[in-house]
């Protein structure tokens, strides 16, 4: 398996796209036009937006993003590790670690310092790499835990 930056591999940009559309997506405001469009702008490496993308040859199997913006109640807080998603295939194998490692680096390179995310129930799985709970962000139709990472 290798991690790839996706502007080292823009052919999985409808990849990245269908499964965020389809695991965040469906039933936000966001369309899947406006997703792909984002995930194009997320075909970077030097500057936030970014993504990575874990691959078997040239079939992905998951994927994480670094954005500016990903919890329209914390607008204050940035930037933001955000749809961390491993194919059902390919999950406990260790896939989400090497991705949510990456995406810091990539952070870290850029001079970030600390990092963010939210999660409805994935708290367990982000503590395991040196997350810490930060609070709860409470929308209409869910609670999210709010986490942090400090790179230093």
């Amino acid at each position: 398996m290798t991690i790839s930056s996706l502007v080292d591999r823009p052919d999985f940009i409808d990849a990245c796209a269908a499964w965020t559309y389809g695991q965040w997506g469906v039933g936000s405001t966001r369309t899947l036009e406006s997703t792909l469009e984002r995930f194009r702008l997320a075909a970077s490496d030097h500057a936030i937006p970014l993504t990575v993308v874990a691959h078997i040859d040239d079939r992905p199997v998951g994927m994480a993003s670094l954005f500016d913006d990903d919890c329209d109640l914390r607008p204050c807080l940035r930037p933001w590790l955000a749809a961390v998603f491993v194919h059902p295939d390919h999950r406990g194998k260790g896939v989400a670690g090497l991705l949510i490692e990456s995406v810091e680096q990539a952070a870290r390179r850029l001079g970030e310092d600390t990092i963010y995310l939210t999660t409805q129930d994935s708290q367990s799985l982000y503590a395991r790499y040196g997350w810490q709970h930060a609070g709860i962000v409470q929308y209409p139709d869910c609670d999210l835990y709010l986490m942090h990472k400090a790179l230093g």
